[in-house]
């Protein structure tokens, strides 16, 4: 039963998270309209919301992650990173590699 229900088409997601923790910890969330960055307040133990509405900057040209399994990403997503390095995506912009080392 966990298999099945883990093994689901991303069409099926309803919500999306990740935490990052660092000197501060932060969870970062979606339910699917807007996503929305907390931040733990250590002194009452709890999530606050700290960064509303997260969106990538217009002006953005720099684009970051980890590329190294890219060659196992469906073919969708593949043509959509390969068309901000070319220039060939929805907006025209090329867009640049940061190799980040991690």
């Amino acid at each position: 039963q966990c298999l099945a229900n883990t093994l689901q088409p991303g069409t099926n997601l309803v919500a999306a998270a990740y935490c990052l923790y660092s000197s501060s910890t932060f969870l970062v969330l979606t339910l699917g309209a807007g996503t929305y960055g907390f931040t733990l307040d250590e002194n009452i133990g709890e999530f606050v919301l700290s960064h509303p509405n997260i969106k990538v900057p217009e002006t953005s040209s720099i684009i970051s992650f980890n590329e190294a399994n890219t060659y196992m990403w469906d073919k969708p997503l593949q043509d959509v990173v390969t068309g901000w390095k070319e220039g060939t995506g929805k907006s025209g912009k090329t867009f640049s590699s940061r190799y980040i080392g991690s």
